[in-house]
């Protein structure tokens, strides 16, 4: 790739990228939809040139943006470039899917932090406070419902704002499983329009065939262990327990839900089986969360896919 076609390139991905940041303010309709598309200009780029390059339309292009609307272009830029740029890095590496998930998954996790590092140092936002006022909002308005069916006691009320107030603790693993959802939702965009673009076709594994390191299991075990021994968030360690017992959880979790589509297409049943499951789970996450992450459990511990494949 010549330097000519690179600047050209640049600049009308440049272009694209501020066109949609553009309307993502000023189109709030559309603003959730683009919000998935912003970091394909980046995705693109870093699939069709070297990463130095890349950085440059990058830097050029951030700072561009900072001319308009500078404390929400900045931190949005960092967040979707990073990932982006991820993403684009790992197809043209001819990673798998997967493994371009997890780089993207970085990338969006790497940005999303600084956004946060970013906005409480430099612009003042005071996140753990704004989560606070959340949940006094929701507790005012789920109180405000109970009332008209019953009545709560003052030490469940407490006990309730104590429960949600440490999901102030748990803000680096939802920073991670944020990234990790949004990773998957513009890479499996990207799949789409480099296959329009290129004609190359990229896409991921059946879902069944995804599967997580053994390791997975100690980091978990070691989380809970961890938790037994710091229970308070006074202790020095609680934030390290809680996170990496939360974050080991849910992608068991994960684990556990592509065990049931490996199951469900090994005994031939009904496709609609694992559908009804993942509609359970955005209906009643607390109900199915748990079974799901005890078979993810037994399912890596136990080798059970090797184990029934061996058996057909």
């Amino acid at each position: 790739m010549n330097s000519s076609s690179a600047t050209k390139d640049g600049l009308m991905y440049g272009a694209i990228y501020i066109v949609l940041l553009f309307a993502t303010f000023f189109v709030p309709v559309l603003s959730i939809v683009i919000m998935f598309v912003l970091p394909l200009p980046f995705i693109l780029f870093a699939y069709k040139y070297e990463i130095k390059t890349t950085m440059i339309m990058f830097v050029l292009t951030l700072l561009v943006s900072s001319l308009f609307l500078f404390y929400l272009s900045i931190p949005i830029t960092l967040f979707m470039a990073l990932g982006g740029m991820a993403i684009g890095y790992a197809l043209r590496q001819k990673r798998t899917s997967y493994e371009t998930l997890a780089l993207g998954t970085v990338g969006y996790s790497v940005g999303l932090a600084l956004v946060y590092v970013l906005s409480q140092f430099l612009f003042q936002v005071n996140w753990s406070q704004e989560i606070q006022n959340a949940v006094d909002e929701s507790l005012q308005t789920f109180m405000s419902l109970y009332d008209q069916v019953g009545e709560l006691s003052e030490q469940e009320i407490e006990l309730y704002r104590e429960q949600m107030y440490l999901m102030v603790y748990k803000i680096p693993a939802g920073i991670v499983i944020f990234g990790l959802a949004f990773a998957w939702i513009t890479q499996w965009i990207s799949h789409k329009i480099i296959h329009k673009i290129e004609g190359q076709s990229i896409k991921f594994p059946p879902f069944r065939e995804f599967t997580l390191p053994t390791s997975l299991i100690w980091y978990y075990f070691i989380g809970i262990v961890l938790m037994l021994i710091f229970p308070s968030p006074e202790d020095s360690l609680y934030l390290v327990a809680e996170n990496l017992s939360t974050l080991a959880g849910v992608l068991l979790a994960i684990q556990g839900l592509s065990f049931v589509f490996f199951f469900t297409h090994y005994k031939k049943w009904p496709r609609f089986i694992p559908i009804i499951v993942i509609v359970l789970i955005v209906l009643q996450p607390l109900l199915l969360l748990y079974p799901l992450r005890i078979l993810g459990i037994i399912d890596l511990g136990l080798q059970l896919r090797d184990r029934l494949t061996k058996k057909k």
